[in-house]
């Protein structure tokens, strides 16, 4: 397990590892007659105008639900434009903002750094709109220099220090995407490059939470990982080499959420939650907790394709029974995507499956009840071990 890949790598181990516009950043130099720190031209290079970070602290050219493109600039840019808007009828009785500007606008341009420092505004709190994120112009010469915060209600002076490095803050920014904390952009990005989101899921508490328990039986440090500031909250993230998969999460309000980015064709991490071993597990809970007992049994269990022998990992949910159409004919649920759906058996029948084994053999596998279950499947025999 990973747990100190810089942003880039990360990048490129889910498959952005070519260019995509280097123009607009070439053109922020020429117009701005500025430098810009390596460590962002390389990020930038990779991120530029792509839907991954759409939604995120960072400006990368195109963001989503902005009708224009959002590219860095200089706070003096932002403060003459504020100032432009109101140079013609500034208030009798100005608040303490509009004094600020004010005063400014009193002064030359080149002498305004008496007053404000200047930055290089590089991105904002995309969810809560309260402020934004800045490099000092004269660090710009640094190759990974700080990065500060300036909040909206606060003096335009009053910037404070958010990121020793720019390279914490820029792992901060795709960390937090990744975990879709707020917006689901970065899983709908990468499910067109071929990955898939896996959330765990505890099925005795019935909830999506995890704990330390669980990053260990995966492999995770708890210890080892770096915690991130998120819009609420602290978000983590690691590398596991062997599966080729990033496992990433959250944590607030004394609740940890835990996903792991896998590939499409790779065997799932966590229990996946379409398919007949989920239904097992919570036969198992329905079995123990007579409370539960019909969560399955009321229904009808049904596959994407008919089926008299199933595996595992095959797709299966638990439904409302099929309904009559105006002619007799059966009509089955369909999926969320409108794939149609087809009758496996009734619940009933797979909790007689399931208990009569269970009964015998209370720590039957999973293998072993999926033997039973094919049997009945084919035979009709609710009970054959």
């Amino acid at each position: 397990m990973k747990y100190d890949l810089s942003a880039v790598e990360m990048l490129k181990l889910l498959g952005y590892d070519q260019p995509t516009d280097r123009e607009w950043l070439e053109k922020i130099k020429l117009e701005k007659q500025i430098s810009l720190p390596k460590t962002y031209i390389e990020f930038m290079e990779l991120m530029a105008d792509c839907p991954l970070l759409g939604t995120s602290n960072l400006w990368t050219g195109k963001m989503e639900h902005k009708t224009s493109a959002h590219i860095p600039c200089t706070f003096y840019d932002q403060l003459q434009e504020m100032i432009d808007d109101r140079k013609n009828r500034w208030s009798k009785r100005p608040s303490r903002y509009e004094r600020s500007l004010y005063d400014l606008f009193q002064l030359p341009v080149e002498e305004w750094s008496q007053a404000v420092d200047n930055y290089l505004v590089i991105g904002s709190d995309y969810a809560g709109g309260m402020g934004e994120f800045g490099i000092r112009i004269e660090d710009l010469q640094k190759d990974d220099p700080p990065v500060y915060w300036h909040k909206d209600a606060d003096s335009f002076s009053m910037w404070k220090l958010e990121h020793e490095q720019l390279s914490d803050f820029l792992l901060n920014v795709l960390i937090e995407a990744l975990a879709c904390v707020d917006y689901q952009s970065a899983e709908y990005e990468l499910e067109t490059k071929g990955w898939r989101y896996e959330e765990y899921f505890d099925l005795k508490k019935d909830d999506w939470v995890a704990g330390k328990s669980v990053l260990k039986k995966y492999g995770i440090d708890y210890s080892a990982i770096k915690k991130y500031k998120a819009s609420s909250g602290k978000v983590f993230c690691c590398y596991d080499e062997d599966r080729n998969a990033l496992f990433v999460g959250s944590t607030a309000e004394g609740e940890m959420s835990l996903s792991v980015i896998n590939r499409n064709e790779a065997e799932h991490i966590f229990l996946d939650l379409d398919s007949l071993e989920y239904l097992f597990e919570e036969a198992r809970l329905c079995i123990k907790d007579k409370e539960r007992d019909d969560e399955i049994s009321q229904y009808h269990l049904y596959t994407k394709t008919p089926k008299t022998k199933v595996s595992l990992s095959d797709y299966c949910q638990a439904d409302k029974p099929p309904r009559k159409g105006e002619d007799g004919e059966r009509i089955c649920p369909v999926t969320a995507k409108k794939e149609p759906l087809y009758v496996l058996c009734s619940g009933a029948d797979f909790m007689e499956v399931i208990t009569g084994v269970l009964q015998k053999k209370p720590k039957a596998a999973n293998e072993e009840l999926l033997a039973a279950f094919n049997h009945y499947l084919q035979t009709g025999n609710l009970y054959i071990l």
